[in-house]
């Protein structure tokens, strides 16, 4: 079946299911069945079409049991909740922020309604706000591991890192030690301040639990900067030709030239310099792959890779600037001179070797 058709079938099931629930509506009013009753029966259509993913049908069904005057407090909020998320699916934010708000003002003591108001204020950059309904969220469920550790990736995207670790020092008294969504959090927490080695401990236990292309990168990093190369080289040599990203070309190439060993570095610098690997649009890839070079005596592929650097960064001065040095090691002294008038336009508080 093609998607159109899984859409087809799937607004016609929702179609029929409203169809019934209002039929049956009609036959419970005959039965004299109680408003209560009548609007839990609402409320379990509204998840149904939610089960289904008629994102549409469920905030139409949603405020359409809210205009009932009469619907209790507590169902009412549940409902204000599925319209707002429901109309945040559709990419309505401002609609949606109208029923989380209510969502809030007829359940304030549900930790839910705060963490989802918070999430969309998150989404609308709504930034004081958002942190005040996270906190509410977080004092109302005391003992919710997630929903700290949501806050704290909110305070880290927000640069707040101080904050951020002493919600992460709360969050590790409740969430299991190994819990690799504690280890990931806190792990980010610490690289975000700059600080790769504190990192380290959780990024080995994460490596091991729940190892992921990323987690394995920031853990050859902080294994670098905890002056272990040839551990950060072992996680990453095999990746470089498959899956390893600019950052982790990068990282290889450090760990090469830190072991004193450049013989690997310098064959990835040939690979990326024949097209044999996936062609990087990092000019500082290209840029330490060439200096990997320039150390060991291997010019011409040195000039090769830092003429792809210029290529995708003609404005950088320093990468113009190791053009010079090699053009000079090869003996063109002409092609030297003039790479250094330019070197000199760039930036003229440069000084020649």
């Amino acid at each position: 079946m093609t998607i159109s058709g899984h859409v087809g079938w799937r607004m016609l099931l929702a179609a029929a299911l409203c169809a019934a629930l209002a039929t049956d509506a009609d036959a419970g009013a005959l039965r004299g069945e109680s408003p209560r009753a009548r609007h839990q029966r609402g409320l379990a259509a509204v998840d149904s079409l939610a089960t289904a993913g008629d994102w549409v049908a469920v905030a139409e069904r949603a405020e359409a049991e809210l205009a009932d005057d009469g619907l209790d407090e507590d169902l009412r909020w549940r409902l204000h909740q599925r319209a707002g998320l429901a109309l945040q699916r559709l990419g309505q934010p401002d609609a949606a922020l109208t029923h989380q708000e209510q969502a809030v003002l007829w359940g304030p003591t549900e930790a839910a309604n705060h963490r989802n108001l918070a999430t969309l204020l998150v989404a609308l950059d709504r930034r004081g706000r958002a942190l005040a309904e996270y906190g509410l969220a977080c004092d109302l469920a005391p003992a919710d591991c997630a929903v700290r550790l949501e806050h704290a990736h909110v305070l880290i995207d927000y640069g707040l890192l101080r904050e951020a670790s002493a919600m992460l020092a709360t969050a590790a008294g409740i969430c299991d030690p190994d819990d690799p969504r504690l280890l990931r959090t806190r792990a980010r927490c610490r690289l975000a301040a700059g600080d790769p080695v504190a990192a380290l401990p959780d990024l080995e236990r994460l490596h091991v639990l729940a190892p992921t292309p990323q987690s394995g990168q920031q853990l050859a990093l902080a294994r670098l900067r905890a002056g272990r190369p040839d551990a950060a080289r072992l996680l990453l040599a095999p990746r470089w030709g498959d899956d390893l990203d600019d950052q982790g070309l990068r990282i290889l190439l450090e760990a090469d030239a830190a072991l004193g060993d450049p013989e690997h570095a310098v064959a990835l610098a040939l690979s990326l310099g024949d097209g044999g690997a996936r062609l990087s649009r990092d000019a500082q890839v290209w840029s330490q792959a060439a200096l990997v070079c320039i150390g060991t005596n291997r010019d011409r592929e040195g000039l090769l890779l830092i003429d792809r650097a210029i290529a995708l960064s003609p404005g950088d001065p320093a990468l113009r600037h190791n053009r010079v040095l090699l053009l000079k090691r090869l003996g063109r002294t002409d092609e030297a001179e003039r790479e250094w008038a330019r070197v000199l336009a760039l930036d003229p508080s440069r000084t020649p070797d």
